[in-house]
Order: C-alpha cells, then structure tokens, then sequence
C-alpha cells in the first residue's frame, strides 16, 4: 500500500516540496534533499495561475498558499516608449470564470507555506548530489558531504541543470536561448503609486525586451523582471549581482512611469535564459523527472512554477493509482502530461517572440487584429485545466500556431 512507500525527492524548491506534500497527502512517506544549507530568500516574485492554484488547492495547501499571496485585479500592458494601453488581462473576470483567484507570491512565502506541510525531519539540507547509479530496484545517491542514500522510487526536481538528468541522458544540455532577465526588488513607499496604475501590476512590451512591475506583500514590495533579446552570453543563475545603470540602458527612451520604476533600482540581479528542445526524456524504470529538469520553459507563459504544481499533483496520483508498480505510474504520469507541457511550452517562444517585436506599428496593427485578440488569450486553454478531474485523462491541447 502508498502508506508503506517512501520516496526520495532530489530538490528542495517549488516542484520538489510541492511533490513532497502530495505524496504526504496521499499516504506516502518522502524524503527531500536539497543542496542549500537552508530553505532561504531565493528569487522574488512568481505567478501562480488559476489552474495552479487549484493544484495547490487538490494537494491541500491551496488556502494556506492563497493566504500569503497578492491577487491583482489585472495585468495591464502598455507600449514601453509612449506609454499607451495595449490590452489588459482581467484576472478578476477570471477568478470567477475559472473558480480560483490568479496569485503573486514573494518565492520565499511559497517555499515556507510549501516547507511548512512537512515533517522537518524530512527535508534533509546540505546535501549536493554529485552521483547516482540507476537499477532494478530504484537508485544509489552519492553526495557531496559523503552521504549516501537508496532510493526506491526516485523524483528529480532538481532544475534546469539537474544532475539527475544528465546521468540519465549524458550531455544533455540546456542551450541559451539569447535572452536574458533583470531582477530588482523595490521598497513600494520608494516609487508613486501612479507608476503601477491602474492595476498594480503593469507590463510595458517594446523593441525585442519587455518588463513586469507589480506589488508583493500586501503591496509592500514591489517585483521588477524584465526579459531582453541580446547577443551576449549570460550566465543561468539567480543571484548573478548585476549593474543597475546597465539594467536601465536596456529600456531605451522609456515612458515616464517606467523610467520613474527603473529609476528606483539600485540593486538588481540578472542571468540568462536557459531551454531544450521539446524531449519526451523524462525518466526511466523508478526514475521520474519533473519540473525544469524534465521541462524547462521560458516564463512567457507564467507556467513555469504552475506546470510544476500540477506535475506534483498528477504524479502523486498515480503512484496512489498503481502503488504496486511505480514504473507504470510513472509511464502513465509522462502518457498524460508530455502532450500538455509540450504544448505550453510552445505558448512561450510564441509569446516571446509577439511580446518583443521590434516594429511598433507592426504590434498594433497585429494587437488591433482577430489574431492579435486570439494571441493575448492564447492561455484560455491552460486556465481553464481541472487538475483534480484530469490528472488520469488524455489532455486536450489546441494547435499553437507557428508549430
């Protein structure tokens, strides 16, 4: 029976722990290794979409998540030079329409309402992992503090860099994508509350780059992220320090609002953006990859923590499903969720590359166009998933246009 299951979990982040309370609540017992030393401060702010939040909700710490999080009323787009509304996504409207609110969190708030459903003694900190052996009966872990560890049943959430992975699948490599991301957090009481008008949470598109302002912590914080097309190499990593002024001269000739915001920054962050290829490489035998190592996408689609959610959700359903035969769960979980993150990953080069054209009159004339009202709903699709009710089913997944 599940109850007397243990499973290891390589990864103490978003996917990892979310993974980890699934499974608790579903009868097994996990053991989490994470390389950090503690379960800190790490990134800033992340998008929960409705359909994630119903995967938190599904693994019973919905409400608690939701309790720590923002809920804009809409993300409102501007053009970055002159200022003018582009379009708005209402996410009022659909919080009612889809039955659970849109969410933003502060990462470290996540990660402790994630942290929180756990045994402590079941989060095993410091523990880098440097090898692994694959066999019949699951997997030998090697790590860097001279521990090592049988694992039964074996989930990798361990990032776009995943150990796990490469073991598995040799050089496996992800490749830049020659775009890289600003981070800066902002005390709000520094920047006038017009800036943020109308919704508090404003996204200005321009020439080959685009940036998210929005507030955190009951509008105590505000989160900068910007995504720009360049010809430099950036490294992947999350806490790379960064120059502020080369932060600004990204966003040239900026609307006055966001010039204000960028003004703002005095200390940011920044690394590249990392993918692979569409691959159905996600495990073998008692091996199961989830998250950014078994797909990592770019954040045009704010799905990356979201299809994380319902990976963890759906994966702890059938090992329940099949508790006798992890290897058949695992096949059954790829069967159902490849075709869908397959499909969400293609809604983000496409949203990349219509966030950062280049040609201004272009980009309105295709805003302003059916195509253009179809492009800004393209998520409608993603949103309107019922985790709880489709974690066993085939999904349905549109043509995306340009694939």
């Amino acid at each position: 029976m599940s109850s007397t299951r243990r499973v290891t979990i390589i990864g103490g982040g978003l996917a990892g722990l979310a993974t980890a309370n699934a499974l608790v609540s579903r009868g097994f017992a996990v053991d989490v290794f994470e390389s950090a030393p503690m379960l800190g401060e790490i990134g800033a702010g992340i998008n929960i979409s409705f359909q994630a939040v119903k995967a938190l909700n599904a693994i019973g710490i919905g409400e608690k998540a939701v309790a720590v999080a923002r809920q804009p009323s809409g993300i409102f787009t501007r053009d970055m030079q002159t200022g003018e509304k582009l379009y708005v996504n209402d996410m009022a409207a659909g919080a009612a329409r889809f039955g659970a609110p849109y969410c933003v969190f502060h990462r470290a708030d996540l990660l402790n309402v994630l942290a929180g459903g756990l045994d402590p003694a079941s989060i095993h900190l410091g523990h880098r992992l440097i090898g692994m052996r694959d066999h019949d009966g699951g997997a030998t872990l090697r790590f860097a503090n001279g521990a090592v560890h049988e694992a039964d049943i074996l989930i990798a959430a361990d990032g776009v860099r995943s150990v796990v992975r490469q073991v598995l699948y040799g050089d496996d490599h992800p490749t830049y994508t020659g775009q890289m991301v600003w981070r800066a957090l902002l005390n709000a009481g520094d920047v006038p509350e017009e800036v943020l008008e109308p919704t508090g949470h404003i996204q200005w598109t321009g020439p080959g780059c685009h940036v998210l302002g929005y507030y955190l912590r009951n509008k105590e914080v505000i989160n900068i992220v910007t995504q720009s097309d360049t010809e430099d190499w950036v490294d992947e990593g999350w806490s790379t320090p960064g120059d502020p002024d080369a932060m600004r001269a990204s966003f040239p000739d900026p609307e006055p609002r966001l010039k204000t915001l960028l003004a703002a920054v005095t200390k940011c962050s920044k690394w590249g953006l990392f993918t692979r290829p569409l691959t159905d490489n996600w495990g073998r035998g008692r091996i199961q990859l989830i998250g950014d190592a078994a797909h990592a996408m770019l954040p045009n689609a704010g799905q990356g923590a979201g299809q994380a959610f319902e990976d963890a959700y759906t994966l702890a359903r059938w090992l329940e499903a099949e508790a006798d035969d992890p290897e058949e769960a695992f096949r059954n979980f790829r069967r159902v969720r490849i075709p869908r993150v397959h499909g969400i990953q293609k809604v983000s080069f496409a949203n990349a590359r219509f966030k950062h054209l280049r040609d201004r009159d272009a980009r309105k004339a295709l805003l302003d166009s059916p195509k253009g009202e179809k492009r800004v709903n393209n998520l409608e699709w993603v949103w309107g998933y019922e985790p709880a009710e489709g974690w066993n089913k085939d999904p349905q997944v549109p043509q995306i246009e340009g694939y």
